[in-house]
């Protein structure tokens, strides 16, 4: 067997105050798996102690946070409440094409986590019943998912228009008609 995978997980201290039992498990579900965490923080650290922090301190964590993001091979969020800065952490790991999971309860929304261009995160509802079982299926998924890069060009209108009609008459969706088009050149060149 290899190596662990990594897994960066976060949640806000608001979410450790409103699902506390919640975040309990998740952390005790990962600590399960074969996967070494990149990030253990905020796993002992009392929100009321973050609520307490100065900017530097605050600087500090989300600049750790960035780098535990990048070494990662999969990142995970617990976003049941609002948190600007998860919807950063969450942006940052999608820009790095690391396999995203964003995980909430079933009884809220994500907010500001909309998928943005062809990088979406993978979302996965819980409630307190299934919390054990949704968290081991997502992590299974995201960490089986193939490691790709993701491309984006800008191209003009009429070119959009012609990409689209090709891609429909091969019956390919535009990206696949266009990995193709790819795939074609390299062979005929090499």
């Amino acid at each position: 067997m290899g190596e662990n995978k990594k897994l960066f997980f976060s949640t806000s201290p608001k979410i450790r105050l409103l699902y506390p039992s919640e975040v309990t498990r998740i952390y005790a579900v990962l600590h399960k798996l074969p996967v070494d965490l990149t990030e253990q923080y905020l796993e002992k650290t009392l929100p009321s102690t973050i609520e307490n922090w100065k900017s530097a301190e605050k600087d500090a964590f989300y600049t750790r946070s960035l780098a535990a993001i990048a070494q990662s091979d999969i990142c995970m969020f617990e976003a049941s409440h609002p948190s600007l800065t998860l919807a950063h952490f969450v942006r940052f790991a999608l820009d790095q094409d690391k396999p995203t999971v964003v995980f909430y309860h079933e009884t809220t929304t994500p907010f500001l986590l909309e998928a943005a261009g062809d990088a979406a995160p993978t979302f996965c509802a819980y409630s307190q019943y299934n919390l054990e079982q949704m968290l081991r299926m997502v992590i299974d998924e995201a960490l089986a998912q193939p490691t790709a890069i993701r491309f984006n060009c800008l191209i003009s209108t009429e070119l959009n228009r012609y990409i689209s009609q090709a891609a429909k008459q091969a019956h390919l969706s535009k990206s696949e008609f266009f990995r193709k088009l790819v795939r074609d050149h390299q062979k005929s060149n090499s």
